[in-house]
């Protein structure tokens, strides 16, 4: 059961001209003509333009993550890059060190095995 409360009103000619249109042709009365008006025009279209706002911060915020994955994915590259390139100009291991007869793209991926690992 929906509550109502009477209220007096007092409306602008152009505005009860207007009100009086539209319940006449939608066959209501004043109170409920008027009333629906001001529901879509301070309830319904509120709503919408919530929805609206929040829509184009949650696209904002998704294009932000997308350029942070981009970045994420090139700084995981480059840090790839500088660790074989660093393999493979580091100069000769000791001789005593077992991996010294490896050579550097096995030891690179020795070197994501270990990464992964960690991370897993």
């Amino acid at each position: 059961m929906t509550t109502k409360r009477q209220l007096t009103l007092h409306f602008d000619v152009e505005v009860a001209a207007a009100i009086e249109v539209e319940a006449t042709t939608r066959g209501l009365n004043l109170s409920r003509a008027a009333n629906d008006a001001l529901r879509r025009a301070l309830i319904d279209e509120a709503g919408e333009a919530l929805a609206d706002t929040v829509r184009a911060r949650l696209d904002r915020l998704d294009k932000r993550d997308a350029a942070r994955a981009r970045e994420l994915a090139m700084i995981k590259e480059i840090v790839l890059l500088y660790v074989r390139v660093w393999f493979e100009y580091s100069g000769s291991l000791p001789d005593d060190d077992p991996d010294a007869s490896t050579n550097a793209d096995l030891r690179f991926q020795g070197f994501l095995e270990m990464l992964a690992e960690q991370t897993g």
